[in-house]
This record gives C-alpha cells, sequence and structure tokens, in this order.
C-alpha cells in the first residue's frame, strides 16, 4: 500500500533543507567574526573621533594661528593676565636698580632701563650710573655711554671700555672712572682728558619710590611673556605641564586611528556599491 504525503508536508520538508543551509551560512562564525570587527570599526571610528575632537579642533586653531605669527605679531604682543603669569611662575624683580636727576628716574630692570614708567633702551649690561647736565643726561654701562634729552630721548652712543662709575665734576664735567683711570669730558663727550685730584660726585643707586616702584614691576612682568610662547606650548601641550603633553601624543594617535578606520570604512562602501552595481548590470 503506498503512502502518499501531503504536498504541505513535502513544502516544508523541502523549506527545512534549503532554510537550513542558509541558516548556517549567515551564522556561521566567520560571517558572525566579520560582521562583528565591521561593528567595533564604526564604533571606535564613532567614539574616538567624539573623545579627541576637543583636542583636534585647539591642534587646528593654535596651528594655523603660528602660521601666521607675523601677522598677528604674536612675538611682539605680551600677555598681560595674571593667572597665566603666575602658571608660568613670572614674578617681578624685588629689587630695582634706580638712578635719579632733577626731574626724572632711570631704573634697570632684567635688560630694561626704563625713563619713569617708559621702557626707552635695552641692554644687557648694567646701569652704573646717571649724571645731568644742563644740555643732556649722560647714563653709563660698563662698554659704553649713552646721551639722552631731558625728555628721554636717545641722542647718541658712545662706546666706552671697561666702565666701573660715573660721576660730575668741576664745571659740570662729566668724569669716568675706567680700567685706564679717570678721564673727564666737559664738551659734551667729544674729548677727554686726564681728571686727578679733583672734586668728583659719583652716581649712585638709590631706593626707587614706591609709587615709581609698583607700576613698573607690573609692567616689567607683563611685557616678559610673548603670545607666541603661549600658543606654542598650548600647540605642543606644554602649558599643562607632561599631563598636557601625554594627552596631545594620545590625541595624535588617534588622529592615525580615524584615518585608517575612515579608509577602512569608505574602501568598503565603494566596494559594496561596485557589487551591486555589478550585479545591476548582468540582471540586464
Amino acid at each position: 500500500m503506498m503512502v502518499f504525503q501531503e504536498p504541505h508536508s513535502l513544502c516544508a520538508h523541502s523549506q527545512k533543507q534549503h532554510v537550513l543551509p542558509y541558516f548556517l551560512i549567515v551564522w556561521s562564525p566567520m560571517k558572525n567574526n566579520k560582521h562583528s570587527l565591521w561593528r567595533f570599526i564604526y564604533k571606535l571610528h564613532r567614539y574616538i573621533g567624539l573623545t579627541s575632537s576637543l583636542v583636534l579642533i585647539m591642534l587646528a586653531v593654535t596651528g594655523i594661528a603660528l602660521n601666521h605669527t607675523a601677522e598677528l605679531q604674536l612675538d611682539q604682543r605680551t600677555i598681560k593676565s595674571t593667572a597665566i603669569l603666575d602658571w608660568y611662575g613670572i614674578k617681578s624683580p624685588d629689587k630695582l636698580r634706580s638712578f635719579a636727576t632733577r626731574n626724572h628716574w632711570l631704573t634697570q630692570m632684567g635688560q630694561k632701563i626704563y625713563f619713569d614708567q617708559h621702557v626707552f633702551l635695552e641692554n644687557q649690561s648694567p646701569l652704573l650710573g646717571v649724571v645731568e647736565t644742563e644740555q643732556f643726561i649722560v647714563i653709563a654701562f660698563y662698554n659704553s655711554l649713552q646721551l639722552l634729552t631731558h625728555s628721554g630721548e636717545l641722542i647718541e652712543k658712545i662706546p666706552f671700555a671697561a666702565i666701573e662709575h660715573i660721576g660730575s665734576g668741576l664745571q659740570q664735567s662729566i668724569v669716568i672712572q675706567s680700567s685706564q683711570g679717570y678721564t673727564s669730558s666737559n664738551d659734551g663727550l667729544l674729548s677727554w682728558q686726564p681728571y686727578l685730584d679733583k672734586p668728583v660726585t659719583w652716581s649712585t643707586s638709590q631706593a626707587t619710590p614706591e609709587i615709581l616702584a609698583t607700576p613698573l614691576q607690573q609692567s616689567f612682568v607683563r611685557s616678559i611673556l610673548p603670545v607666541e610662547r603661549v600658543i606654542l606650548d598650548l600647540h605642543s601641550g606644554r602649558l599643562f605641564g607632561t599631563f598636557g603633553v601625554i594627552i596631545v601624543d594620545i590625541s595624535g594617535i588617534f588622529l592615525l586611528i580615524l584615518a585608517i578606520s575612515g579608509c577602512a570604512i569608505w574602501l568598503k562602501h565603494k566596494l559594496r556599491s561596485l557589487r551591486h552595481a555589478r550585479r545591476t548590470y548582468r540582471q540586464r
């Protein structure tokens, strides 16, 4: 006796035969690992982009600014912020070297020479003294004399070897003590003669008045740190010490990962679109 299976049973049996291999193909370990890898790459690309975006924006902005240092005058402009100056540990000198004339003060802080509250000169040598005459003011450094008007304008710089002291002698003459002895001039420093056994009033430094010292110290501190230096330190991460450098280094590594993962994602989509175009072409 022959037993016939119902058409429904045959169809179900046939479907099982076809569905099972497809199911195994879709959920095979190789296929699953491939999808997991691409899912990981997508998430990695997304989260690294979000995590490093602020640092990358900072690097881009500071890099553009540094490329235009001359146009923006970053090397000439200085930081005035007390918080940033304190962060760098920049302090004003406690002791100022000042010399007084009848109506003005000349003060040296670092390499800057101030005429009252204004910088008019920079010199690496220490300021040795100041003498005022009816015609001009003479200031002495170790290797030069400089003539100023009574309003602080530079007239002339005169080289002079190994100056030790400067003072005023008879008839408003300028007296110099150097390694070669004592010499004087009373014709505007045009000629010099020996000066021996005659009275001299030597120029000596004096305590800077508080009303002048405070603004000078503030001005000095605010003229030290260029804006360019701060932007360079921010760009490299050194503004925040070792921690900042590490963060910038990690962001650089993240940028490499972003570039590699971005290329991989683009290549995947490109290959997929090519395969789709090829299948579409074959079906025509």
